[in-house]
């Protein structure tokens, strides 16, 4: 028969265990709320909610929608390496299969991933349309040709991207604008804008060959 010294030392063991498992719950219970916090709370580096003061978010990794009560317009983004089109990044694998990403769509910049990124956000201002050009420092680095930025309903303004102004660290941002916002109205989604080393002659001539950069239909 257990004695009462046994079977405090066995209740005494039990409250241990018990008191153990409870502690592990807590702590397990902890980290599951503040990762769930940290997912629900990430900002991507270019965060489109408040470039547009609210009225856009990324749609998925290539497209966005844009509604601010008056214009209802979903832009998607293309891609273009070296005359190649292609939705949201481009992956190379080697031989022995190492895998590269050569270029990517994207709000979520890394500056020091080696990866060219890029991104566009539009929003639509008293009928004008502000148009934020997003590139990383490897997406300036990658281009042999100056980089330009070309829009308009038939593609006929053209810059020169400037690098003089960082949103964030290895992070640039040129604003060009758009007066011709009536076609958004009527249900067009065509942004025509265009950033990478295309000329306006390129662009209005549809010429891709050998071009690089990233599109905003």
């Amino acid at each position: 028969m257990i004695n009462i010294k046994e079977r405090l030392s066995m209740v005494s063991r039990k409250n241990i265990i018990i008191s153990v498992i409870i502690i592990i719950i807590i702590i397990a219970g902890v980290y599951i709320y503040l990762n769930n916090d940290n997912i629900n709370t990430y900002i991507p580096a270019i965060n489109v909610s408040e470039v547009t003061d609210g009225d856009g978010y990324e749609d998925n990794a290539a497209s966005m929608q844009y509604n601010d009560g008056l214009y209802k317009v979903k832009f998607e983004h293309m891609g273009i390496l070296k005359g190649h089109m292609f939705l949201n990044e481009v992956v190379f694998q080697t031989e022995e299969n190492e895998t590269f990403v050569l270029l990517r769509i994207t709000p979520d910049m890394d500056p020091k991933n080696e990866i060219p990124e890029a991104y566009i956000v539009p929003t639509i201002k008293d009928d004008i349309m502000e148009i934020n050009v997003f590139v990383d420092e490897d997406f300036r680095n990658m281009l042999e040709n100056p980089l330009n930025i070309i829009w308009g309903s038939t593609y006929q303004n053209f810059k020169t991207y400037d690098f003089s102004t960082e949103y964030k660290t290895g992070i640039y941002v040129n604003t060009v604008y758009d007066n011709d916002t009536e076609r958004f109205r009527i249900g067009g989604n065509d942004a025509n804008i265009f950033v990478g080393d295309a000329t306006l002659e390129d662009a209005q001539t549809q010429n891709m060959d050998g071009i690089t950069g990233v599109f905003l239909k």
